[in-house]
């Protein structure tokens, strides 16, 4: 993104208004659709034998990624029917982030899972709120910078307050903890600024502050030591901290060109930790090669591509912040997810958006997409068809 495609503040006056709405990106809404059906398959290929020892049945990880779906699809068609101006009502926006706060702070309160605070239950089902908080800090970004106008270029009135907001979100996410998630946030965070235009020099203030946490979870916090010490040379401790990166990387290996073939892949019978979550790029490497493994790369960058392109053609800057946020979050999110499947980054578990097994992850994601959809709705140089 260039100092071109920043957004500049523009009157809501000088916007058109009474515009026919155009079709939807038809690129962006076969990318997305195409992932989720993409994603059925290869939770399938890569939990039937885990699903089978564990529930007795082999469907079962398809089963609850297909409710899923079809709930995701769902919220996405009703995004991608409404307006995205009705996401700027004071109300809206707020009882959006102030849900967000509520849910995070209550995390705390409740039984840990695997660990952490991350999950609320619900029977079977679980909802991870850093994913409602990200729709939440989007919105909020989005509405706050578009409210002050030119006054946003000012540090306390414009810059500020939206630190302050995205602090304790990221805050309360690191400490749950899920630095991995806190720092997709961070990005989205950056990105979002950035195309506001809000001047680097403040941008790069924040590392003062944040450079010194950031050290001392990765350094002085054993486990996460552990693992920069197992990306720097995960053969070291293949059998026991490494073995994730050992096994994904084995994976990765042994798909070749071509790879072994569709649900044909060896790592997933109880090597591969998580084979239909987090790693499950790798098993798409494995099965499909490196030329499945491109096609994903490719098609999560032509989403990219095309929901920069809607944030460049939107008709307000509003619109234009929106697009740039979710876009943000869902290829962010999918590079994290491939970069640890590769070891080019420490482990982490991150989600690959619209493909790996998870519910919230899934729906959210979805519901992000159905707005970036509706925001290409009301581009304003795309010819009509």
């Amino acid at each position: 993104m260039t100092s071109e495609d920043r957004v500049r503040w523009i009157p809501d006056s000088e916007f058109r208004s009474g515009d026919r709405e155009l079709p939807v990106d038809r690129y962006m809404l076969v990318a997305v659709l195409g992932l989720v059906l993409f994603g059925l398959i290869m939770v399938y290929s890569s939990s039937a034998v885990l699903a089978q020892k564990k529930y007795g049945s082999e469907y079962y990880f398809l089963i609850r990624q297909g409710i899923w779906a079809v709930i995701g699809l769902g919220a996405m068609t009703v995004a991608i029917k409404t307006d995205y101006r009705n996401l700027k009502h004071p109300a809206v926006v707020f009882g959006l982030l102030v849900t967000a706060l509520l849910m995070l702070v209550s995390l705390f309160f409740l039984q840990k899972l695997n660990g952490t605070h991350r999950w609320i239950r619900f029977g079977q089902a679980s909802l991870q709120p850093s994913e409602i908080a990200k729709i939440a800090l989007i919105c909020y970004m989005a509405y706050f910078v578009d409210r002050r106008g030119e006054e946003f270029d000012t540090l306390a009135r414009g810059f500020l307050p939206v630190v302050a907001a995205a602090a304790v979100i990221i805050g309360l996410i690191a400490a749950e903890p899920d630095l991995g998630t806190a720092l997709s946030v961070g990005v989205i965070f950056g990105v979002v600024m950035f195309a506001a235009g809000v001047k680097i020099r403040h941008l790069a203030m924040l590392l003062i502050p944040a450079l010194p946490v950031l050290a001392y979870m990765l350094l002085f916090v054993p486990w996460r030591f552990q693992r920069v010490m197992d990306f720097l040379d995960p053969w070291k401790n293949q059998t026991t901290s490494g073995f994730q990166t050992v096994q994904a990387l084995i994976a990765v290996g042994s798909g070749g060109t071509t790879g072994v073939g569709l649900a044909e892949g060896k790592q997933k019978l109880f090597y591969l930790p998580a084979p239909h979550t987090d790693f499950i790029f790798a098993v798409i490497a494995e099965e499909l090669g490196l030329i499945g493994s491109m096609a994903v790369v490719v098609i999560f960058g032509m989403l990219a591509w095309s929901g920069f392109r809607a944030a460049k053609n939107a008709p307000d800057r509003f619109g234009q912040l929106l697009a740039v946020g979710f876009t943000t979050m869902i290829v962010a999110q999918a590079f994290f997810n491939i970069s640890v499947a590769l070891a080019l980054v420490p482990t982490k578990g991150i989600p690959l958006p619209f493909i790996s097994s998870g519910g919230s992850s899934l729906a959210i994601n979805l519901i992000a997409a159905g707005i970036l959809l509706n925001v290409s709705k009301h581009e304003v140089s795309r010819e009509w068809s």
